[in-house]
């Protein structure tokens, strides 16, 4: 761990982009007008916030004091999302004071709030703030000072990689979020960490990132922190005159920003940096800056430090005496600090301990209470299935008939969708499901409703025989018959959805032959009319065609096509029909096919062929308009449509290199092109 990093730990001014703001030295005496003659609690909350936040790198008793009044103030108006800040400004400041310990006790109480929903309501979110309107995002948003103060504690324990992790997890929600101070601070951070470990072209990469998001963003509060980082990495790569002109620019902003730790960590460096080139007057100037910045600061880490290199330079300038006494103030608050941090360390390692003990412990208790769920589940069912199982086998045999059909049903869809998941022709498998348990529900339901009827019937039947009104018999039989008939048609239909679906996720073992494009469209043109006018006389449509004679045969499966097209051409008349039933005057519904051939551009042979199938119907509205090639996507009555039609036609275009696209206008029809290409 470098010395300077021991120094300065930066989650503080992160706060700066959240509750509170960081106010430059000018400002300072406005903050404490402020919190004199704040109006209400929400202002006093703020501006104690802005005091701690400023204090913190200049006079930590004073930002303690702030820090934890305002703790107990955004206690007082529950308010826990300022609640958070304040805990994590607190764990930062104890950290310091190397309470390791408290400082991730703190830092995971922050996190157990902003991690949940329920404080949402009513939270305090500044003005300021981009996601003011959106407590939910705003909350999501303050995760990156969690992330980052672990990362500080980790990094001060020991654990660099560790503490590598935080901050790249910071950096992930800095980028997502777009946030200017956790993308200049956390690669700030894994640079610094990465120049301890001797990876200096590493932390070279990620110092020079965070000097540029901060020139990017404006967020220039850290640019004396990272110009020190760069000045060491130079420093350690023996090139001086670039170190030393970055070490004076450290010092230069830190002092503008009244950063009495970091300016203090600059003269640190600038004691390195002459002690290496040979000058000891220097050295001392600096050293002694630095000391005497730590004893403002109250910073025992950047004592020890600087007293010792003013007890080298002192050594070297031929002072023994002087030397001497600054290597024992050096030593005696070394001593002093190890000994403290041998406590705090152990503490540290046994609140992580319980904390891991209590997480696993947590664990444990929820697989527990889901294996129970799920025994309690699993014995239930089975009772359950048992009592359907008696009951169909007593009362009704066709029943039974219809649950072994059902049975087979849901066992061809189970491999049906391991077909699918294998030809990854699906984007969502739970998608896919949701929509298949959704269709099969509901010829489910029917046929359990209409088999519980026959079972009362059949009760019923048996008392009138057992009266001999045969009258009453032959009417309930009749009953009987025609819920019987129902059941038949509802399992047919479930049949009917897998089948669909089969045919859906099946890879097709068809080969390329020429066709006639033409011919196979006016085919296809008539079938689908004529079996129309089959189920319903009533049906009537205009047919348009205009076909392209020049197109010739093209390599193409043509079952599949036909497919296609029959499919496209059969919702063509469906949705002129839906508008006919709407009685509009002088409406005649129309049904247009055509084909053409055109050039591919860029391509000296071969071209694309186009079939267009259009219709004057209702048209597709613009909110349904990006589902219409999802499967079992339909807009048709239940049982009129298993919505695999329009998926699989897209399906099988892409299996020929081609394109299915969709041109509408709301109340005025649709056009669906086929595109292929014709080598």
């Amino acid at each position: 761990m470098s010395k300077k990093y021991l120094v300065i730990s930066i989650t503080v001014l992160l706060l700066a982009t959240g509750l509170f703001g960081q106010s430059p030295p000018k400002e300072l005496d406005s903050l404490h007008q402020a919190l004199a003659n704040a109006k209400d609690d929400t202002v006093r909350m703020v501006t104690l916030g802005n005091l701690g936040v400023y204090y913190a790198e200049s006079n930590r008793d004073s930002a303690m004091h702030f820090t934890e009044t305002g703790i107990l103030l955004a206690e007082k108006m529950n308010q826990q999302l300022s609640l958070a800040e304040f805990l994590l400004l607190k764990s930062y400041l104890v950290q310091k004071q190397y309470n390791l310990a408290l400082s991730l006790k703190l830092c995971n109480q922050a996190m157990e709030i902003l991690t949940s929903s329920k404080y949402d309501k009513d939270a305090y979110i500044p003005p300021h703030q981009l996601f003011k309107n959106d407590p939910e995002k705003y909350r999501y948003s303050r995760l990156i000072s969690v992330y980052h103060q672990m990362g500080n504690i980790q990094s001060s324990a020991g654990n660099q990689e560790k503490a590598i992790e935080y901050f790249q997890k910071e950096i992930r929600i800095a980028d997502e979020l777009n946030s200017k101070d956790g993308l200049v601070t956390s690669n700030m951070n894994i640079g610094s960490i990465y120049a301890d470990m001797g990876q200096l072209d590493s932390a070279f990469v990620y110092s020079q990132r965070a000097l540029a998001n901060a020139r990017n963003t404006g967020y220039l509060s850290y640019a004396g922190f990272i110009m020190e980082d760069i000045g060491l990495i130079f420093l350690k790569k023996n090139q001086l005159d670039s170190s030393r002109f970055y070490f004076w620019e450290s010092a230069r902003i830190n002092q503008e920003q009244n950063n009495l730790a970091g300016e203090s960590s600059s003269h640190n460096s600038l004691a390195r940096y002459y002690e290496k080139t040979g000058k000891p007057d220097s050295m001392l100037l600096h050293a002694s800056l630095a000391l005497d910045l730590g004893n403002q600061l109250k910073s025992a880490r950047a004592r020890e430090i600087s007293s010792g290199q003013v007890a080298n330079a002192w050594k070297w300038l031929g002072k023994p005496d002087s030397a001497l006494k600054y290597l024992t103030l050096s030593k005696n608050i070394g001593d002093s600090l190890y000994t403290d941090r041998i406590k705090k360390t152990a503490l540290f390692q046994n609140y992580q301990f319980e904390e891991q003990l209590r997480l696993e412990k947590t664990a444990q208790e929820s697989v527990a209470a889901r294996n129970k769920a799920r025994t309690i589940a699993l014995f239930t069912g089975l009772g359950l299935l048992a009592v359907l199982a008696l009951v169909f086998y007593r009362n009704f045999r066709q029943r039974q008939k219809s649950y072994r059909k059902l049975e087979k049903t849901l066992s061809d869809l189970k491999s049906t969708q391991a077909q699918l998941i294998q030809s990854e022709k699906m984007a969502s498998l739970g998608e896919l499901t949701a929509g298949i348990a959704h269709e099969i529900q509901n010829p489910l339901n029917f046929v359990n409703n209409f088999s519980e009827v026959n079972n009362e019937l059949i009760i019923e039947l048996l008392e009138e025989v057992d009266k001999g009104n045969t009258a009453e018999v032959k009417s309930i039989a009749a009953d009987i018959h025609v819920n019987s008939e129902k059941i038949s048609h509802h399992g047919k239909r479930a049949d009917a959805i897998v089948k669909g679906m089969l045919q859906h996720s099946r890879a097709g073992s068809g080969k390329n032959e020429p066709t006639d494009i033409n011919a196979l469209c006016d085919e296809y043109l008539r079938l689908a009319y004529h079996g129309l006018r089959a189920k319903d006389k009533s049906f009537n449509a205009t047919m348009k065609t205009d076909y392209d004679a020049s197109l010739g045969n093209v390599n193409i499966v043509p079952q599949d096509i036909g497919r296609v097209v029959l499919n496209l051409i059969t919702n063509a008349f469906y949705a002129v029909n839906e508008k006919t039933k709407q009685s509009i005057a002088g409406y005649e519904p129309t049904v247009e096919i055509s084909t053409t051939l055109s050039p591919l551009p860029g391509r000296g042979v071969g071209g694309e062929v186009s079939i267009k199938v259009k219709d004057n119907g209702a048209g597709i509205p613009s909110h349904i308009l990006d589902k219409i090639f999802q499967p079992f996507f339909t807009t048709k009555p239940t049982g009129q449509g298993t919505g695999l039609g329009l998926s699989l036609s897209y399906d099988i275009v892409k299996a020929h290199g081609g394109e299915l696209k969709v041109e509408t206008k709301e109340g005025e029809g649709s056009t669906f092109i086929i595109q292929i290409p014709t080598n």
